[in-house]
């Protein structure tokens, strides 16, 4: 009689671990957005089966670099996201697909938990995340108990399932999200296109004139880049291109938006900043461009930029699109008063290679 009573009990207490894994499904299943999904995903296991640590690995290379932006500026997902190189994930699942528990040598994990963590955990569930067969992904568990994840004595069936169900919301809210991205970004450089920098600025220009707040555009080009294009080939120009970008992107983020507007021209908008204030930055792009060259094969390739800028509060444009057309036009300006210094640099380069 025992044992039947105790079986009885062992139904029913699956039984409600089952329902909660059902619980988490229903909230993930109709999620859009991957920001929302990992921290729903990751507040619903918490909520449900009272785990301390709960966060998701994701690799820092495609198909999932897309989202590497967004999740890591979302604030609310600090300690619930990671993003990690793809082979430290294989070194510690191996090839398999299955979860896997650890209670001991916590340290050889520790590339995979987040930093706020590593001191506290020891033991820790990790199940794999897949994408078409590919690993992209762990979502892992943590508890500061050793005893919590023990290999020896748990089963991993219920976390292999909801494993499985995370990898599909996965696929399909990188997949909505992917087609987002690119809507909305330049294929090349990542950032964000022309089409995005006319509904920002238009937005923003209204904003502007309702309260005052200044706004400022400023447009960028590559000097003599039809020559390097001519003279190294048009991979040396991507990568000329990409690393403007790059550049331009770490001084703005911070304080505005980077876009890149057609060829070789690029814009920055400043909401709240003055055009002196502008004007500096393209500056420091400037001189940070001029004293590292790029390194393309075995040629260190010199690249010098011009720029213009306008301003709400200085200019009183009558609309956005005055406002960009000031800013190109003082480009234009700036570049012609420099045609006969700024170029030489990169056009003497290119003639001693030719």
């Amino acid at each position: 009689m025992h044992d039947i009573q105790q079986l009885i009990e062992n139904v029913r207490e699956n039984e409600r671990i089952a329902l909660k894994f059902f619980e988490i499904e229903r909230c993930i299943l109709s999620i859009g957005r991957c920001d929302q999904f990992v921290s729903t995903l990751t507040k619903e296991v918490q909520k449900q089966f009272n785990v301390p640590y709960v966060w998701v690995n994701l690799i820092n290379e495609a198909p999932l670099s897309h989202l590497i932006e967004s999740l890591e500026k979302t604030t609310d997902l600090k300690d619930r996201v990671l993003f990690t190189r793809r082979s430290a994930m294989i070194d510690i699942i191996k090839a398999g697909n299955k979860t896997v528990l650890i209670n001991e040598n916590i340290q050889a994990c520790r590339e995979i938990i987040p930093a706020s963590y590593r001191d506290i955990v020891s033991s820790v569930a990790i199940s794999p995340l897949t994408i078409e067969g590919a690993l992209v992904g762990l979502f892992c568990q943590a508890d500061a108990n050793v005893d919590r994840y023990n290999p020896a004595t748990k089963d991993t069936f219920l976390l292999d399932q909801l494993a499985i169900k995370i990898s599909i919301c996965l696929s399909n809210v990188t997949a909505r999200e992917k087609l987002e991205y690119l809507a909305t970004r330049d294929s090349l450089t990542g950032l964000l296109n022309r089409r995005q920098l006319e509904l920002m600025l238009e937005r923003e220009f209204t904003r502007s004139k309702q309260t005052g707040r200044d706004l400022t555009a400023v447009f960028i080009d590559c000097d003599a880049f039809k020559a390097i294009n001519d003279t190294l080939g048009h991979n040396c120009g991507d990568e000329v291109l990409e690393y403007i970008a790059r550049r331009m992107l770490k001084y703005v983020q911070k304080q505005g938006l980077a876009f890149r507007f057609a060829g070789d021209e690029f814009v920055f908008v400043l909401p709240g900043k003055s055009i002196e204030h502008a004007l500096e930055v393209a500056n420091t792009l400037h001189d940070y461009l001029q004293s590292n060259p790029l390194r393309y094969k075995t040629n260190l390739v010199p690249i010098t930029i011009s720029f213009g800028g306008a301003s709400v509060n200085s200019d009183n444009p009558g609309s956005y699109k005055q406002l960009l057309k000031l800013a190109d036009e003082r480009l234009y300006s700036y570049k012609n008063n420099r045609k006969r210094s700024v170029p030489t640099k990169v056009l003497k380069f290119l003639n001693k290679i030719r």
